[in-house]
């Protein structure tokens, strides 16, 4: 491309091109980035500049050293961390980067580059860079690629840098790379002028990520970078960015400076065409090993749902739940975060579930309005559990919300569960209280001396589940069933799948056995089949409310 041709810039240009001619297949998500992106650069063209000799420069120091040829997409990333400013005060236009794409895809190595330019290329005094991970192996990653870029040229680079297993610095400019774990005692001392947030998919909540980029501002130019394949967490930070990313490209948030790069299949079914498969991973065409050990792996999706599950979610950025048949999509269950209305004095069902004495117990209260169904939910844990497992999902926010009480004993003794109905039946007309056999059986005389008589055992297994399900399906569906703003009941109905066998009969079983749980989703199916005994009995579909089940009837 010849400098009369630039319309933006020849790296951002390309890139541009290659999209709209189709000879890349991008995400929906590029595609409204790049709409995003002219419409700002054209409507504020006399607000912004672009430095094209500084782009330039910054690729070309990068091929110098790195063992990679950088693709069209990288090169229009770093067209847009390097080059692009606002006239009036010289301060970046994007200086947030969320970089999500399939894992293999190189942005590690991609980040590496900008650490190495960010240093030392970018001539900004004192311009620390951090990078930030859950894990040391994950915050090293990138640091230990500029460190074998210097490795593989120390006789000519030594004198401009140097370098211990901990930190990197360029002598000129006296700026360093380091690397954090997430809870990395000295962080409180950092002065950095970018952040890099490696495999945000395992950040459960924002507050790690605050303390660390509260450090910046304190050098000019600050950056954030967000890279990540997607993962397993709802509700956590990636959720969030993702959705913020989501309103941005859709106009609903103005004035952002986040560039959002978002890789991913625009549908699950668009896994069984490789050739979409460009769309997660940008770099597929041009690695042969990537693209052969892809198509390895998705030769084993068919017999193996874990096997799945990892493709789908690391490989494709789907979440591993869509590719469950699930209980309601990730969107229904959030939109069970409605008010809960005063339900003083109503008449409710309790009921309980728990998988050891040693684990979580999960109990609510169940009660009906009309068409809408209340489920209001807490959780036991017993301090033993946390201590051995590292549950995906912010237990101490739970805490502070009262949504969860830590049991420091040797078991959930009976009582701990029982004082809780006890203290709730204080405030609700508890008409009965229900679980399964084995655990009702181990609380019933504990309830009997509290003075709770109607203790009935509510049925599990294939044909009550089977009955259950399309009243399920119906409440998420119409948004009916509310929880109030329980992250713990969000978090246990998203855990669960339903698993079909060949007569069409279903079960509801919990995606992963040991860090996903389940205990308050399976309290409330209990719950549920003792719909009919509470008043107010509006039909919630005129078909299936009579395959609601009364547990005395057998």
């Amino acid at each position: 491309m010849t400098t009369s041709n630039v319309i933006y810039n020849e790296h951002i240009d390309f890139y541009f091109n290659q999209v709209e001619t189709g000879k890349i297949l991008v995400s929906n998500e590029v595609h409204q980035l790049i709409e995003y992106l002219k419409n700002k650069l054209d409507e504020e063209q006399n607000l912004i500049y672009i430095d094209h000799k500084e782009i330039s420069e910054a690729i070309e120091s990068i091929q110098k050293y790195f063992p990679f040829e950088l693709l069209a997409w990288e090169n229009f990333i770093i067209a847009f961390v390097v080059g692009v400013f606002y006239k009036a005060d010289d301060s970046l236009v994007f200086n947030e980067f969320f970089l999500m794409m399939g894992r293999g895809a190189g942005k590690n190595g991609l980040i590496a580059a900008i650490c190495f330019y960010l240093i030392s290329k970018q001539k900004i005094k004192k311009y620390d860079v951090a990078i930030v991970a859950t894990n040391e192996k994950q915050a090293k990653t990138s640091f230990m690629d500029v460190w074998e870029v210097l490795d593989d040229h120390w006789k000519k680079l030594s004198k401009h840098f140097k370098r211990t297993l901990e930190v990197i610095g360029f002598y000129k400019t006296k700026s360093k790379l380091e690397y954090f774990t997430n809870n990395a005692k000295t962080k409180d001392g950092l002065r950095p002028g970018a952040i890099i947030f490696d495999e945000v998919h395992a950040y459960e909540s924002e507050d790690n990520i605050k303390v660390f980029t509260s450090a910046l501002g304190k050098v000019p130019r600050p950056r954030r970078f967000y890279i990540t394949t997607d993962g397993n967490i709802r509700d956590g930070f990636l959720d969030q960015m993702k959705e913020e990313a989501k309103m941005l490209l859709n106009g609903e948030i103005k004035n952002s400076r986040l560039f959002p790069f978002i890789c991913k299949l625009d549908s699950p079914e668009e896994v069984h065409d490789k050739r979409m498969w460009e769309k997660a991973n940008p770099s597929i065409n041009y690695f042969p090993h990537l693209k052969l050990e892809m198509e390895t792996e998705y030769n084993n999706i068919e017999h193996r749902k874990s096997a799945k599950l990892e493709f789908m979610t690391k490989r494709m950025n789907i979440p591993s739940q869509d590719s469950y048949d699930l209980v309601a999509e990730w969107e229904k269950i959030k939109a069970t975060n409605q008010e809960i209305p005063n339900l003083k004095g109503n008449e409710c069902i309790g009921a309980v579930d728990y998988s050891d004495t040693t684990d979580f117990v999960g109990v609510g209260l169940y009660f009906k309005k009309g068409k809408k169904r209340y489920w209001l939910h807490h959780t036991f844990i017993n301090q033993q559990s946390l201590d051995q497992n590292n549950y995906k999902i912010d237990i101490e926010l739970a805490k502070e919300l009262g949504l969860v009480t830590i049991i420091k004993d040797k078991t959930n003794r009976p009582e701990y569960i029982v004082n809780w109905f006890a203290e709730k039946a204080k405030e609700y007309k508890l008409k009965l209280i229900a679980g399964d056999m084995y655990r009702i059986n181990y609380l019933k005389e504990e309830f009997e001396k509290a003075g709770f008589k109607n203790i009935e055992i509510a049925r599990s297994g294939s044909k009550t589940h089977t009955q259950l399900q399309p009243i399920v399906e119906d409440l998420f569906a119409y948004e009916n069933l509310v929880y109030g703003d329980d992250m713990m009941m969000r978090w246990y109905t998203n855990n669960v799948y339903i698993k079909r066998d060949a007569k069409g009969n279903i079960t509801y079983e919990k995606i992963e056995p040991r860090l996903r749980k389940t205990d308050g989703f399976f309290a409330f199916l209990h719950a549920l089949q003792f719909d009919l005994e509470l008043k107010d009995s509006t039909p919630l579909t005129k078909d299936n409310v009579k395959k609601l089940i009364k547990s005395y009837s057998y």
